[in-house]
This record gives C-alpha cells, sequence and structure tokens, in this order.
C-alpha cells in the first residue's frame, strides 16, 4: 500500500472488525491525532502526508506499527518488541553505582499551584518513586535542558489509548508556545492537565483529547487568561498504563 490513504483505510477496516463492525470515524482520527476533522479527511483523501508524531497517535489509536503507517515500510502489526523512535536508551543502574556521565536522572514532582487566580507552580519531588532515566545525547538532540523538565503523572481516562492513569509525562518548562496539534501540560484553575493544543486567531484555545468519549473544550480568550496557563510541552511519555 503505496498511500497513506490505503494504509489508513486498511487499519481502520482492522479495528472495525475488533469493535464487531462499529465503524471507525474521521472525526475519531481527528481526535487521536489531535488535528481537525479536515486534516484527518486530507489524509483519508490522499492529498496530504503525515508526520512522525501524529502517525504515533494514530498508530497506537488503531494498533499498528507507526513506522509502516506513516512511510508504509515494514509490516502493519506492531512487532513485540519494536523499538520506539526518538525514545531515550535503556539502562539499568544499580541504585549504589555512581550516574554516568551520559545519564540523567529526573524524578517525579507532584504539582501545586498558587491560591486563587496565580499562576505560580510550585514542585515537590515524590521521594518514593525511582527517578527515571534518560540519555543526555537524548536532550542535546531535542535541544532540551535537563534542568528544565518535569516529571508528572496521569490521571483519568481522557487520554486514552495514548495515556492511561498513573502514567508519567516528560514536560519542557520552556516550551510554552502553543504549536498546533502538540500535547501540553496545562494549569487549569488548580488541576493539572494534559492535552492537545491549537489556538484560534481571535485566542481562543482548543484542548482536545485523544479519548473520543471526551469533546473538544473551547476555551475563550477571557477565561484562558483567568484560568489557564501552560507549564510546558509535553516530550516523553512512559508507563504500564492499559496493560
Amino acid at each position: 500500500m503505496k498511500l497513506l490513504s490505503e494504509r489508513l483505510l486498511w487499519a481502520m477496516q482492522q479495528e472495525q472488525e475488533r469493535r464487531k463492525g462499529k465503524r471507525v470515524t474521521k472525526a475519531e482520527l481527528a481526535r487521536a491525532a489531535g488535528v481537525s476533522d479536515t486534516a484527518a479527511g486530507n489524509w483519508l483523501k490522499g492529498d496530504h502526508g503525515i508526520d512522525a508524531p501524529r502517525a504515533r497517535a494514530l498508530a497506537n489509536y488503531l494498533q499498528v506499527d507507526p513506522v509502516w503507517l506513516e512511510t508504509g515500510q515494514g509490516a502493519a502489526e506492531p512487532a513485540k518488541a519494536a523499538v520506539q523512535h526518538e525514545r531515550p536508551s535503556v539502562r539499568v543502574l544499580h541504585p549504589d553505582d555512581p550516574v554516568p556521565d551520559d545519564v540523567v536522572l529526573v524524578p517525579e514532582s507532584r504539582i501545586e499551584f498558587a491560591a486563587g487566580n496565580g499562576r505560580t507552580a510550585m514542585y515537590e519531588l515524590v521521594e518514593e518513586e525511582e527517578p527515571a532515566t534518560y540519555r543526555r545525547s537524548w536532550f542535546q538532540k531535542h535541544g532540551i535542558n535537563p534542568e528544565r523538565v518535569r516529571r508528572f503523572r496521569v490521571s483519568g481516562d481522557s487520554m486514552e489509548p495514548m495515556l492511561y492513569a498513573r502514567d508519567t509525562i516528560l514536560v519542557n518548562l520552556d516550551e510554552r508556545n502553543v504549536i498546533e496539534g502538540k500535547m501540553y501540560a496545562i494549569r487549569y484553575g488548580d488541576e493539572l492537565r494534559v492535552k492537545y493544543l491549537s489556538r484560534r486567531v481571535d485566542g481562543t484555545l482548543l484542548l482536545r483529547s485523544v479519548n473520543p468519549a471526551y469533546p473538544v473544550e473551547e476555551v475563550s480568550p477571557d477565561l484562558v487568561e483567568q484560568h489557564i496557563s501552560i507549564i510546558g510541552r509535553v516530550r516523553d511519555t512512559s508507563g504500564t498504563g492499559g496493560l
């Protein structure tokens, strides 16, 4: 299957069979990838290609291999031990061993916000959890300062099947400008939320979930100013949620 549209339609058919005949809609694809219905429609018509992050999101949703979906290369079915692209290498460290120079340990943090409409965030380390291990070269590759990242634990089901409750996200605090269709950790009132974001010309902020049970939230500029602040962009996810 040379065309993205052919691969998508095939994957949708397989997912429909797993659902015992329930059709996969264009709107579902849009929500899963964090894009507009028009963009999803262009993929299905074969008018446009797809970038790697959105291919991964759709591949997770449709249970196919992301490289195959993006490029047509390899097998459609994901290998059980497939290496995930752009993910840090895994290394086993004994707690008593010194940390190698090329390794960065990122502990998990809790986040608290100032009362009222204050936008100050305070981070408290979760001492009972083991830190995540990252290669320093991974941070260098993506232009991320390891001193400016935080790890948070996810709750709720709005981002399933990409993120499940108890999974963790790595957030770059230096990336706070909204890039269309990217995933961010945001403060909404006194809550930490994880959403795909996009912004209209008038300043309205669109919050998109992956789970189709959650509709797109439209937040007016006035409400954004009062209740929302962007903590940072999600640059990595990990966990065993859903297993």
